[in-house]
C-alpha cells in the first residue's frame, strides 16, 4: 500500500509539472518495492519510468520501463502490465522508434480486453499518438474516433496525449468532436501548467486550422515558454519545430530558421543524454529529427 500511495503521489507531482519532486518520490517508491514481490516492483517502476522520459533521460527511462514491463509480465496482473506497457510505449514515442511504439500499443489493446473497456479507449488514444507521429492521418483519425465514441471516464494521462487526438479529429473533419475533447481540459489548464501546455498546443492547432497563423504562433510561444520553464525537452523541441513551420507558412525565413535552430539545439541536448550509440543513432535518424536538423 505504501508503494502504491507513493506512486500516486509521484504521478501527481509529475503531471502537475513538478518533475524533479515527482521523480524523487518515485525513486523512494521503487526502493521500497524492491524489498517486496514482482508486482510491487512493477508498480514501483511506473512513475519513475514516466518521469525520466519526461525530463529527457530517454535511455534511463527506457531501461526502467523495460524492467517494469518484464516484472509485470511475471506478476500476471493485467492492469499493472497495461500501465507498464503504456509508459514503455511513451519511451519509444519519445525516441521516435515508432514501429516498436506501435507494437507496444497494439499489445496494450490486447491486454485492455481483460482489463476493462476504459483501457481499450485509453489504448486508442495512444495508438492515435503513434499514428500522428508517423504522419498517418487516416489511421490517427480512426483511433481518435474510437476513443471519442467510447466516452469513458477521465484518464489522468489525457494531458500527455490530447493534442494528438485533437489534431487528428480536426483533420478528419470532426470539429465538434475535437472541441468536445478539449473542453474538459480548459478548467484544468488554469491551475496546472503541464495541462496548460497541452491546451495551448490544441488551441494553436485550431488557430492554424482556421487560418490565423499569428494566433497559432502566439499560443505556440506560450506553450514553448511553459515547456522550457517546467523542463520538458521532448515537448519543447516539437513546439519549437512547429513555430518554425508556422513562420515558414508566412514566408518569414529568418524567424523560421530561429525556430528550427532552437529545436535542433534541444534535440542535440536530448541525443547527448543517450549513451547507447545504437539508441542515439536511431533517435537522430528518425525522419522528424532529420527534418529539423536539415533546417539548421
Amino acid at each position: 500500500m505504501e508503494v502504491q500511495f507513493l506512486a500516486v503521489l509521484a504521478y501527481d507531482r509529475i503531471l502537475q509539472g513538478h518533475l524533479r519532486e515527482g521523480i524523487d518520490i518515485a525513486r523512494l517508491s521503487l526502493d521500497i518495492s524492491r524489498q517486496l514481490h514482482e508486482r510491487a516492483e512493477a508498480t514501483g517502476s511506473l512513475a519513475l519510468g514516466l518521469g525520466l522520459v519526461e525530463i529527457g533521460e530517454y535511455e534511463k527511462g527506457l531501461e526502467r520501463c523495460r524492467r517494469g514491463t518484464e516484472l509485470a509480465r511475471k506478476a500476471q496482473n493485467t492492469v499493472v502490465l497495461w500501465h507498464n506497457l503504456d509508459h514503455l510505449g511513451r519511451a519509444y514515442d519519445a525516441l521516435l522508434d515508432l514501429e516498436r511504439a506501435r507494437r507496444v500499443r497494439e499489445e496494450m489493446l490486447e491486454v485492455a480486453a481483460h482489463a476493462g473497456s476504459q483501457y481499450e479507449a485509453f489504448s486508442s488514444t495512444r495508438l492515435c499518438a503513434v499514428a500522428v507521429l508517423s504522419e498517418d492521418w487516416e489511421g490517427a483519425h480512426a483511433h481518435a474516433r474510437r476513443a471519442h465514441e467510447a466516452g469513458t471516464s477521465f484518464d489522468v494521462f489525457d494531458g500527455l496525449y490530447l493534442h494528438y487526438g485533437f489534431e487528428a479529429l480536426l483533420r478528419g473533419g470532426d470539429e465538434t468532436s475535437a472541441e468536445e475533447e478539449v473542453r474538459g481540459l480548459a478548467n484544468r489548464a488554469k491551475g496546472n501548467e503541464r495541462d496548460r501546455i497541452a491546451y495551448l498546443r490544441c488551441l494553436a492547432v485550431l488557430s492554424e486550422f482556421e487560418g490565423d497563423i499569428q494566433k497559432a504562433l502566439d499560443r505556440s510561444r506560450g506553450a514553448e515558454a511553459l515547456a522550457e520553464k517546467i523542463g520538458l525537452p521532448g515537448e519543447l523541441w516539437q513546439i519549437q519545430c512547429k513555430i518554425g513551420e508556422l513562420h515558414e507558412q508566412c514566408g518569414q525565413t529568418e524567424e523560421a530558421r530561429a525556430g528550427f535552430s532552437r529545436a535542433a539545439q534541444t534535440l542535440r541536448m536530448l541525443a547527448r543524454n543517450i549513451g547507447d550509440e545504437k539508441l542515439r543513432e536511431g533517435f537522430l535518424s528518425a525522419a522528424r529529427v532529420r527534418r529539423v536538423l536539415r533546417h539548421n
